[in-house]
């Protein structure tokens, strides 16, 4: 994979002015769903696109009105496979899911700030990843808005980097290297891909590669290993999620498609042990996603390879045991990443497929169909601006 974290003015130009004039939007939502249950309460929305087998990559801004989606400018940014908003929604941080940079095999991470009145976005400054940190996945901003962490899927390690005041991204003071295996071809090595902060501010993982969960300790600026729990083996930890109470740990499987739930003691940082553990698909689907609404009462699911369709499940709040209640658009678009606003009123799903970004509405513990909000080739991450 070639160097593709940095851009010309000539290219940058071009991209961003054939990215809007790809960019088409789509009617309100269906007929059907009231007013009030569609209304998605952000206010600008930001979406990374590109990757694998992208002609154009970028960060593309939109501004939301009520119901409307309206283009508000794209910048060039190389395979933004993460986008975390810091805590004050002050500034954008991207991870560059590259594998060279400079000649050098290290991925990076991008900072931008962000414009309170239209939500543009500025560069703030690029930073590289270690030596052989390549494919970075994911990325979590501490609590106090001091460090940025990222899991690293190739190399298998954490990075921890300072952030400043001025919402720049300074060079590498922690990593954390990992190591282990399992019984799957996509496990020969170990695979972080998700990073989440707890209450506490505990760094809490997944890693694909290993089958492994791990709680972290972020301390001066670097990682220690406070507790491990081995996932089911060749399950494929990919996605995390931890419930608005503390109490449990929602992970999604990527090689089994399966969605597992861990007790946890937030007082202690430890994952205490398997309390639930259900397939979410019976037809070989692998590639499962998660979103979990912010009161906890629903978790959401679909997959990214194999069959459509975006499921609700009830959450049983003391075991974590899922009941699934609706399965909507089996039809429709093949999901490669999905969110919940932070209302928990919709769904937001990202189709590379399908090429845009759609949404379901949830009400009365219903989801309505989902319709397309916007098209975008390849899109692969997402962050929300709250109003």
């Amino acid at each position: 994979m070639k160097d593709r974290s940095r851009w010309s003015r000539r290219e940058f130009v071009q991209m961003a002015g054939s990215s809007l004039a790809a960019m088409s939007f789509g009617l309100p939502l269906l007929a059907r769903v009231t007013r009030a249950s569609a209304r998605i309460e952000t206010r600008f929305v930001y979406v990374g696109f590109g990757g694998e087998g992208a002609k154009e990559e970028g960060i593309a801004v939109f501004d939301v009105r009520g119901w409307q989606w309206k283009p508000a400018g794209v910048l060039a940014s190389a395979a933004p496979s993460s986008l975390v908003l810091d805590a004050s929604e002050r500034f954008l941080y991207a991870v560059n899911e590259v594998d060279e940079y400079e000649g050098l095999p290290s991925g990076t991470v991008e900072a931008y700030a962000i414009d309170g009145a239209d939500g543009s976005l500025k560069l703030v400054n690029r930073q590289k990843l270690s030596l052989s940190a390549t494919a970075p996945r994911h990325a979590a901003v501490s609590p106090d808005g001091k460090a940025l962490v990222v899991a690293v899927h190739g190399g298998g390690a954490y990075n921890v980097l300072p952030l400043g005041k001025d919402g720049s991204v300074g060079a590498i003071s922690g990593i954390l290297k990992e190591t282990g295996s399992g019984p799957h071809d996509a496990q020969r090595s170990a695979h972080p891909q998700m990073v989440v902060f707890d209450r506490a501010g505990r760094v809490v993982s997944a890693d694909m590669g290993s089958d492994r969960l791990s709680v972290l300790t972020l301390d001066t600026a670097r990682l220690s290993i406070t507790g491990r729990c081995a996932a089911q083996t060749g399950d494929g930890p990919r996605q995390i999620a931890i419930h608005p109470d503390g109490r449990l740990l929602f992970v999604a499987n990527e090689l089994d498609a399966s969605v597992a739930c861990y007790g946890y003691d937030a007082e202690e940082g430890r994952i205490i042990g398997t309390l639930s553990h259900v397939a979410t698909a019976c037809d070989g689907s692998t590639g499962v996603l998660m979103a979990v609404d912010p009161a906890g009462e629903f978790l959401y699911t679909a997959h990214r390879r194999g069959s459509g369709g975006v499921s609700m499940w009830r959450v049983a709040p003391s075991t974590g045991g899922l009941q699934r209640l609706q399965v909507v658009d089996e039809d429709g678009p093949r999901l490669h990443e999905m969110t919940m606003t932070a209302d928990g009123k919709s769904l937001l799903g990202l189709s590379r497929v399908d090429g845009g970004v759609f949404c379901w509405c949830v009400a009365n513990g219903q989801i309505s169909r989902g319709t397309q909000l916007a098209s975008l080739a390849a899109p692969m991450s997402m962050a929300a601006k709250s109003l």
